[in-house]
């Protein structure tokens, strides 16, 4: 069947099925943060709406993965969409395997900051021995995280969508009806009840004309090598011989540029390559070999929610509690607010409150990852796995009560929410 043939299907299932028709859109000038040099004009067309679901989240990193499965297991009948084919995002593909902040480290040792679905997964790896220990991290190996994550979402009922990249929305009001979607298919429309933006890049945030700010930060790169067990460079791993490698790259960059995407990709994979070439020069690592290079370059932060309620840095470095709290992360760094230095081993774990995921305008979609609403000082802490896993589960727990009880992102209520998280093995208390 070619893809016109595949078209013409698709849409004609839909009507079957009984999915309605979406409202026509309004003619609108598309949206990109490069330089304009002029436009052209797309003749109009109908997209074909291809399924639908209770809930769909885009992306399936830890934050997706851990929104997905919640969801699915508060009842909803969820569709879990990934432009790779392998679930994990930054964790799995790009070698950021360090859970940083699932623990909080401390003057004598460490406490469990992140638990729930996170937890289960490292328990999961652990079993199998592919889990080991970096300082205070607990770190996976990749393959054997994609592997799990996979079966925990099939276990609970998530429908996977990989090689697919979400391009728009379709909006009626102040609610999302359909995600636009682009892959090997063409160009399809899928709709839900619930959406949740776990891009990492807050690309829906943006479709939706909801308030985010933009971060640059720094773009780097994670990756691994092999025969590496006499090395002294890079970090073991739960895998005999094998290594990660880890370089911050450039400073203060813009992470939705696609040329300069581009650029940094081809500087840093020179520079990997180079770089194992020179490892192979220790003594003992003349068999040392370039294992692995990651699927994307180490975006850190884009697009950040101008959420209902951001989180405090203040708060987050003086124990502040939040009566809508949603899960903790652990500290990883130095803290500068307020004309006050709080070091790392000196800061208490912090609270995430559901305001800080919970967008001001569209009433049927939440974030989860590394674009909830934080100030720039939490920049560091708040974009990692560890918190990224938790605000994810947090999420998908929500939508699910939203949907069960036909609310708004805004109206969920609080006490549901946080006995469901508590009954999910969430840490919600001091």
């Amino acid at each position: 069947m070619d893809r016109r043939s595949f078209l013409k299907v698709t849409a004609a299932g839909a009507v079957a099925a009984g999915v309605p028709s979406l409202p026509a859109a309004a003619a609108k000038t598309g949206k990109t943060p490069l330089e304009v040099k002029s436009y052209v004009k797309e003749s109009a067309r109908k997209t074909p709406v291809v399924d639908k679901a209770d809930v769909v989240v885009a992306g399936g990193g830890p934050a997706g993965f851990a929104a997905a499965v919640a969801a699915a297991r508060g009842g909803m009948d969820v569709i879990m969409m990934e432009r790779e084919y392998f679930l994990g995002g930054l964790f799995t593909g790009c070698g950021v395997t360090p859970i940083i902040n699932m623990y909080n480290p401390t003057a004598t040792g460490k406490e469990l900051a992140v638990s729930g679905i996170c937890l289960e997964l490292c328990k999961r790896l652990d079993e199998v021995g592919m889990l080991s220990y970096e300082s205070v991290r607990p770190k996976v190996d990749p393959e054997a995280a994609k592997y799990f994550m996979e079966e925990m979402s099939a276990e609970a009922g998530v429908r996977i969508l990989y090689g697919v990249q979400a391009t728009d929305v379709i909006m009626s009001g102040d609610r999302i009806d359909a995600i636009v979607i682009e892959g090997k298919s063409g160009r399809v429309a899928i709709q839900a009840r619930f959406f949740i933006d776990c891009t990492g890049d807050g690309d829906i945030l943006d479709w939706t004309g909801e308030d985010f700010i933009i971060q640059k930060n720094d773009i780097g790169a994670m990756w691994r090598i092999g025969n590496a067990e006499n090395s002294k460079k890079g970090n073991k791993t739960a895998v005999k011989g094998v290594r990660t490698m880890h370089t911050v790259g450039e400073k203060e960059q813009d992470g939705l540029d696609m040329y300069n995407l581009t650029r940094i990709q081809l500087k840093l994979r020179k520079m990997m390559w180079n770089n194992s070439l020179e490892l192979k020069k220790q003594k003992g690592c003349e068999d040392l070999f370039l294992l692995d290079t990651p699927t994307v370059v180490g975006v850190r932060v884009t697009r950040v929610l101008n959420s209902v309620g951001n989180v405090s840095a203040q708060g987050a470095a003086e124990r502040k509690s939040y009566k809508d709290v949603i899960g903790f992360t652990g500290s990883d760094s130095t803290l500068k607010v307020g004309g006050n230095k709080y070091l790392v081993r000196e800061r208490p774990m912090w609270q995430v409150p559901y305001s800080a995921i919970t967008p001001k305008k569209i009433q049927n979609l939440l974030v989860g990852g590394r674009c909830f609403g934080f100030p720039v000082e939490l920049t560091y802490d708040a974009r990692e796995i560890g918190t990224c896993f938790m605000t994810g589960q947090a999420a998908g727990s929500a939508a699910a009560i939203a949907v069960n009880t036909r609310t708004s992102c805004r109206d969920v209520n609080i006490a549901a929410l946080q006995s469901s998280l508590r009954k999910q093995n969430v840490k919600l208390d001091w």
